[in-house]
């Protein structure tokens, strides 16, 4: 009760005494750290805290949610500077510190801080000179490596590398790497800024075009920048000002190029058509004419004069080069002025002798000679000297061919002349000979030929017209005479014509041809007295078409046959036609093609006649047809061809080769690939197919004969391995010494068996199982004879162990006692292991014995090995013990009696 009267000031309950006993105790005392963990009074908690030193507990303070955690981080913050001992804490908490540059730096300089701490306080320090100073004086290279990573200016990185280079291997690398970054890093400082500026200048030289190429490759260049690092803003803000800004003006340029754009394109065209013409000017002068080229200068002019203007600085340059354009065109027109008119000239006088040999008028001499005169005296161009060429080559053929055609003119003119002589002198004669048929007709001719206007001399036409009418009147007079004859001629050919009309069997071409006749015999009559025949000639023309019914329908009838035999053929046509474009010729049913051609063909033969005109077409297009199909087939024919022939080519390489087998089943394969898609001429099939024929049939007798002398070499391995089972088989007979030397032979006669190879599967199986059944019975019999030894062995041993296990005179008791239990205990194994039956006064023990042996020793003892070897061994460890006393011997004799018998089996 006292004590709680006489409590210590800090434990007052009024704040203000608290706050005053503070300055009491000592800055790390328990009493102050419980004031500042759990004082009620914030107050008083808080000028604990101020006056701790205790940075686990202020460590704990500034971790807490509470209103005092910023007043235990600033407690801490002014005590780390001086305070050692908790830089491990310090870790944990070292977001406290970031704030504070002055105390990051006294922590990454302090070479006695925590480097952990240290690390973290360098991590934050971006002062250049700081990070030099440390890397220069930390005796720490894990912090003089971080202070040097952490240093980007390229001169501080200089200046350490001369004073820490030579020193420090690790830091002389990082150094070299730091200042080829930091060189990079200004190498690419300068690429930023001169894309800038390269930017910038775009269009200040007014070649925009290259301009806005360029500017595509600049901001290609600036986003691959962008990709390899961030940009510094101020740079990535100037390249889009620049960017924005080249935009604008671009805008506005090609916004106004696009309004002048057709006035320019205008004043183009003008110059293009004044080059052209100075090029057609220059080049092919004789196209043109001055009174063209004239027309054309002035037409350029006004138009160019004409047109809208341009601003002045685009329409000073394009006037200047018009200007520069016409007077060259003009030089060009002056150059070429004289042989122009001296072309035109020799123009004109080619086409007067062209249009004169067009002309169907008589030529005269004269005019001939005039247009060689003018020819001659025409001026030649200098320049044009092909063209001159070709002109006088017109001139001279066009007044070759009038003056062939004059000679040929005069030379008809005597011969019109002559014959016409010779028809008088003859009208003469026939007249003096009474022959006046042919006088009259002659009389006519002659008449007609004088009617026209013809190039004769003129006394000589005079003449034969004088002779001419004096035989007149005579001819006139004899006309009256062959009138009355040629109408009695007229009448029997109507009646002709009426029988014919009458006669209904006479076959109708027959009857064609007879009308035809008639209708010739009234012509020739016509000829010979053209007078009046009107009447008839109608009844004569009426009776013929009347007669000519009969022809007529039949040849209709033959018309409209030919006209279906037309179709028919026209179907065949378009049949072949569908066939060749319808056929997928790559994978084509190649007899089914020919099938269909052939049917046509014939379908084709089957047809009738057609019209002589119908059938020119129709024919060529037949043939047209058969032509294009003929040419697919003629190459398959050949493709096949070749590829049987490489058949043949194989087959004859298969007797080459030494594996006959492999061979004759290559040669089925080939077999199996000889296929005809489309055969060609018998004989010649006949003879591919023998070719390809004889090696194969040579193969097939090779391979009879080689499987003849194999199947006796097959028999005789047979024989030989049936000799070895059988040796195998006959040792199971042997016993004793004779068993087991055989038996070692037996590793030589399975070699001996395996060596003998290449039978046919069945017999090889069978035969393989009987020597591993002689095998197996071999193997069988020396197990057992091995094992009866070992038996034999075991009642050796039985004997023996009987005679000193009775010997127990010298024997103690204990010893005795001890090969009794060994016994009882070698007894109960055999018994476990054999699986028999216990006695009943040890089946407790061997209950006891199985349980306390139950592991896995036990087990693995009991399931590696034969059994019975087993039990052989444990057998002979029970006969090799000592004496033991006679009942007990007795006992487990007659146990190991039941168990040797299980043994022996």
């Amino acid at each position: 009760m006292l004590g709680s009267l006489f409590k210590p000031k800090w434990q007052h309950k009024d704040a203000k005494i608290r706050l005053q006993a503070l300055t009491s105790l000592a800055p790390d005392s328990s009493e102050l750290i419980s004031l500042a963990e759990n004082d009620p009074d914030d107050s008083v908690r808080r000028a604990a805290i101020e006056r701790l030193n205790h940075l686990p507990c202020l460590i704990k303070l500034g971790k807490t949610s509470t209103a005092m955690s910023r007043e235990a981080q600033a407690r801490v913050q002014a005590l780390i500077e001086t305070d050692l001992s908790q830089d491990a804490a310090l870790v944990e908490v070292f977001a406290w510190f970031k704030p504070q540059a002055h105390l990051l730096k006294a922590l990454a300089q302090n070479p006695k801080r925590d480097v952990s701490l240290r690390k973290l306080a360098l991590a934050e320090i971006r002062d250049q000179a700081v990070l030099l100073q440390i890397a220069e004086q930390a005796v720490s290279k894990d912090i003089q490596f971080q202070a040097a990573s952490q240093i980007s200016d390229l001169q501080t990185l200089q200046q350490l590398e001369r004073s820490q280079g030579k020193t420090n291997k690790r830091l002389r690398q990082l150094l070299k790497e730091r200042m080829d970054q930091a060189q990079q890093q200004q190498q690419r400082q300068s690429n930023l800024e001169k894309l800038c500026a390269d930017l910038e200048a775009l269009g200040q030289q007014g070649q925009w075009a290259q301009d806005k190429t360029r500017q595509r490759v600049l901001a290609q260049t600036w986003k691959q920048q962008t990709d390899l690092g961030e940009i510094p803003p101020a740079l990535q803000q100037r390249f889009q000002a620049a960017e924005q800004d080249f935009a604008a003006r671009l805008q506005a340029y090609e916004a106004e190029q696009a309004a002048q754009a057709p006035l320019q394109t205008n004043f183009e065209a003008y110059l293009h058509e004044a080059r052209l013409l100075q090029n057609t000017i220059q080049q092919h002068p004789e196209q043109l004419t001055l009174e063209t080229i004239d027309q054309t200068l002035l037409q350029l002019q006004e138009r160019w004069v004409s047109a809208q203007r341009l601003p002045e600085s685009l329409q000073a340059s394009l006037d200047q080069r018009w200007v520069e354009q016409f007077v060259a065109l003009t030089d060009a027109r002056d150059a070429v002025a004289s042989d122009l008119n001296a072309l035109a000239a020799l123009q004109a006088c080619c086409q007067q002798a062209e249009t004169l040999r067009t002309s169907e008028r008589l030529l005269q001499a004269k005019r001939l000679t005039d247009l060689q005169s003018q020819w001659t005296q025409l001026k030649r161009p200098l320049h044009l000297r092909e063209v001159v060429a070709n002109l006088e080559n017109r001139f001279h053929q066009a007044l070759s061919s009038l003056t062939a055609r004059l000679d040929k003119q005069v030379a008809q003119r005597e011969q019109v002349l002559q014959q016409l002589q010779a028809d008088l002198q003859q009208m003469e004669a026939d007249l003096e000979a009474e022959k006046y048929g042919e006088a009259i007709d002659l009389h006519q001719k002659l008449s007609h030929a004088l009617s026209e206007d013809l190039d004769l001399p003129a006394g000589e036409l005079a003449k034969i017209k004088r002779r001419l009418q004096a035989a007149t009147p005579l001819v006139l007079e004899l006309k009256d005479w062959r009138r009355w004859g040629t109408d009695q001629a007229r009448e029997h050919l109507i009646e002709t014509a009426e029988r014919l009309e009458r006669n209904e069997l006479m076959d109708p071409q027959v009857r064609a041809k007879e009308i035809k006749a008639l209708r010739e015999e009234w012509r020739k009559l016509g000829q010979m007295d053209p007078g009046r025949q009107h009447k008839q000639w109608k009844t004569f023309d009426s009776k013929v078409t009347a007669a000519y019914e009969v022809s007529k329908q039949y040849f209709a009838e033959q018309a409209t046959q030919r006209e279906a035999h037309l179709h028919d053929r026209e179907a065949i046509c378009a049949a072949l036609e569908a066939l060749q474009a319808d056929t997928a010729w790559e994978q084509a049913d190649w007899s089914g093609v020919q099938a269909v051609i052939n049917q046509q063909r014939q379908a084709w033969k089957a047809c009738g006649t057609v019209g002589h005109k119908e059938w020119k077409q129709v024919n060529q297009r037949f043939n047209a047809a058969m032509d294009a199909l003929d040419a697919e087939l003629g190459a398959e024919r050949t493709r096949n061809w070749a590829a049987r022939e490489a058949l043949v080519e194989q087959a004859k390489a298969l007797l080459a080769q030494e594996d006959l087998a492999a061979a004759t089943e290559q040669a089925k394969l080939l077999q199996a690939q000889w296929k005809i898609t489309l055969a060609a001429r018998p004989k010649e099939e006949q003879a591919l197919w023998k070719q390809f024929r004889a090696p194969i049939d040579e193969l097939f007798t090779r391979l009879k004969a080689s499987r003849q002398t194999q199947r006796s070499e097959t028999e005789q391995r047979i024989e030989q391995k049936e000799a070895l089972c059988a040796e195998v088989e006959a040792m199971q007979t042997l016993n004793g010494e004779a068993f087991t030397q055989a038996t070692k032979q037996l590793e030589g006669l399975r070699q001996r068996f395996n060596a003998l190879r290449d039978l046919p599967k069945p017999i090889w199986q069978s035969l393989e199982e009987r020597f591993q059944r002689a095998e197996k019975a071999l193997q069988t019999k020396r197990l057992q004879l091995r094992w009866q030894a070992k038996l034999a062995e075991l009642d050796q041993l039985a004997t023996e162990s009987l005679q000193h296990k009775l010997d127990f005179e010298d024997v103690a008791l204990a010893t005795m006692a001890q090969h009794q239990t060994e016994g009882e205990n070698l007894c109960l194994q055999l018994e476990i292991l054999m699986d028999v039956a216990t006695p009943n006064a040890f089946r407790q023990a061997r209950l006891h014995y199985q349980v306390a042996h139950m592991s896995e020793s036990m087990r693995g003892l009991k399931e590696s090995g034969d059994l019975r070897t087993q039990a052989l061994q444990l057998l002979k460890a029970w006969y090799q013990l000592g004496a033991m006393p006679a009942e007990a011997l007795t006992a487990q004799q007659a146990r190991i009696e039941a168990v040797r018998r299980a043994v022996a089996g």
